[in-house]
């Protein structure tokens, strides 16, 4: 049977009428993600991104239900205190954007018409724009900073993050955030749009040594097994079972696309956090061990590593700087 966005709105609406509506905390639940524009391609394997308000603490942050072997919910619950100055999602990044045209799944009162409507007002005003891009570059360059006197913090999931968040400071002037998954190659695209296609060679010099796909090929085999371990012996949510054929289908496109160095970013991302956690087996915490030698990840390198990322940075800083003189900022 071919899959149609009908068939997983359909799943997406069972499970809110069934699971979170009966919940008489659950004040709305929206679809948001890839699969919220009505001509989103469908892939082989994908998520389908949930946001839950919720009237207090909810009993959870993050739940992932598995459909089928290639298709999973992804389920955020955020407090409705984070919500409730709408204003002031105008420039939060991510907040903002997944209130900027969400599908209404679920709602009790009046919370998203009264909501989205505070927000959209001045929402691409310059000041608002650049006020969302540096929450992703502030922290990036917090983390830098900290590293010239903590050497230690700089672990390769910490580093993997600043990146992600450089690449999205950049990606902001052009649009929503990138995708976690997808997030070499959207940027790609973003920055030629943006007029800055340099720096995709700088955010790739940040993430790897080494950016060869026959490295990400021949790493794979322990990759899979790696993450089919940590599943069983973690709770993280993004190392779910059901993600495997999530990240595996991504990273094996990434392979075959226009830059195939996108795909060592999925491997280095998921493989770093299942290492973090101390959940993988024997042989492929060793294979991990000899990918962060080879991509520059190991204590040895990582001060090139830094030193790439910190050239980002300025490169992506003086984009924003740039914006803001052009706006009188």
């Amino acid at each position: 049977m071919r899959i149609t966005r009908d068939i997983l709105l359909k799943q997406a609406r069972d499970f809110t009428e069934k699971r979170l509506k009966p919940d008489r905390n659950v004040t709305a639940v929206f679809l948001v993600g890839s699969l919220r524009p009505e001509d989103a391609p469908i892939p082989s394997a994908l998520d389908i991104d949930l946001l839950v308000i919720y009237n207090g603490e909810a009993p959870r942050e993050r739940e992932i239900v598995k459909l089928s072997n290639e298709i999973h919910l992804d389920v955020k619950y955020e407090n409705a205190r984070h919500y409730a100055q709408p204003r002031e999602l105008r420039g939060d990044p991510w907040r903002g954007w997944d209130m900027w045209d969400p599908l209404l799944l679920h709602e009790t009162g009046r919370f998203f018409e009264y909501t989205q409507a505070s927000l959209r007002a001045q929402f691409d005003d310059p000041e608002n724009l650049l006020k969302r891009c540096r929450a992703f570059a502030a922290p990036a360059r917090d983390f830098w900073n900290d590293t010239l006197f903590n050497p230690q913090e700089a672990r390769p999931t910490r580093l993997l993050e600043a990146t992600f968040q450089t690449a999205n400071a950049l990606a902001g002037l052009g649009g929503s955030p990138l995708s976690r998954r997808r997030m070499v190659s959207q940027f790609a695209s973003r920055a030629s749009l943006l007029g800055k296609p340099g720096t995709t060679a700088s955010l790739l010099q940040s993430l790897t040594a080494n950016p060869d796909p026959q490295l990400t090929r021949r790493f794979l085999p322990a990759w899979k097994e790696g993450l089919t371990q940590a599943a069983q012996q973690t709770r993280n949510p993004l190392l779910h079972p059901a993600r495997l054929a999530y990240y595996q289908t991504a990273l094996e496109e990434e392979l075959n696309g226009n830059i195939p160095a996108a795909a060592q970013w999925i491997l280095l991302d998921t493989w770093s956090l299942a290492a973090e956690e101390n959940s993988l087996p024997p042989d492929s915490a060793a294979a991990w061990q000899t990918l962060c030698a080879e991509t520059g990840m190991n204590p040895e390198n990582l001060p090139a590593r830094l030193s790439a990322l910190d050239s980002f940075l300025d490169q992506v800083e003086e984009a924003l700087e740039e914006r803001a003189v052009q706006n009188g900022l």
